[in-house]
């Protein structure tokens, strides 16, 4: 069972720069499943209690209470209940512009799952009740959760940044800054040893426990997810992304683009 407040097509205006398209609560159930084979929404979902297994393209996490996860738009999403200890979650799906910008910015591209970030949840609320208030316009609706979104955004960057262990977390919150900086160009994982003054082994350590992945896997998902919004929001060909990108060549980069999302990226 869920409660859901959605926003018809009717109310999808194309210069909006951010739109709701559903936000809600999931209550325990066990057959709890959705699936999109290729998502045109943003979704952002905290886990007030239960668990269960999410995929994003060939990416599974296993959220649990109090934790939080972002589906990307553009990719695959698959996720479902654990059958003894099913899901209840509040959640909003969103899309635009302004979702596209803010989650660049804050460096949130190829972050899935946020673990034990109790402190959103009062943001969740706030955004779903604005979304149940019958006296605000549709306009008022969309720019107040617009603020609260840009809220959650800046809290989720705010603990990724300050996970628990300062000098790890100090180092590993350089190493991504240095990453999301250069995405455009190669990088390797000598080349963020000699900018933090470590070992590889050490930034391999550093950065998986404070992120959940590898320097060189982050690299290639922010690559990837960099690639999808130069797709769908500019006129460069594959062969150009690619060089931008700093992929060894057209080829091996449409491979690795079909390995994380299931389609070459001329069919994206």
């Amino acid at each position: 069972m869920e409660h859901i407040v959605s926003f018809g097509e009717e109310f999808s205006d194309k210069n909006r720069t951010f739109y709701i398209e559903m936000a809600g609560i999931t209550y325990p159930d066990p057959n709890y499943r959705i699936r999109r084979d290729v998502s045109p929404i943003y979704c952002f979902e905290y886990v007030i209690d239960g668990e269960g297994d999410v995929t994003v393209d060939n990416r599974t996490n296993h959220p649990e209470k109090g934790d939080l996860y972002i589906l990307p738009k553009g990719c695959l999403h698959d996720y479902h209940s654990d059958a003894q200890k099913p899901f209840e979650k509040i959640w909003m799906n969103v899309r635009g512009p302004l979702c596209d910008e803010l989650i660049h910015v804050y460096g949130l591209m190829g972050i899935l799952i946020v673990k034990k970030i109790d402190d959103v949840y009062p943001i969740f609320k706030e955004f779903l009740e604005i979304c149940e208030n019958k006296e605000l316009s549709i306009d008022e609706i969309h720019s107040r959760c617009a603020l609260v979104f840009h809220k959650l955004i800046m809290k989720i960057s705010e603990r990724l940044g300050s996970e628990s262990g300062k000098a790890v977390n100090d180092t590993a919150a350089e190493i991504k800054a240095y990453i999301d900086r250069n995405i455009y160009e190669h990088i390797g994982i000598d080349d963020i040893a000699r900018q933090v003054n470590l070992s590889q082994s050490q930034v391999n350590r550093i950065f998986k426990k404070s992120f959940d992945v590898t320097p060189y896997n982050y690299i290639l998902n922010r690559k990837i997810d960099t690639a999808k919004l130069l797709l769908k929001n500019t006129s460069l060909t594959v062969k150009e992304i690619a060089y931008k990108l700093n992929f060894a060549d057209e080829h091996y980069f449409s491979n690795l683009f079909l390995e994380k999302t299931g389609v070459r990226p001329k069919n994206y």
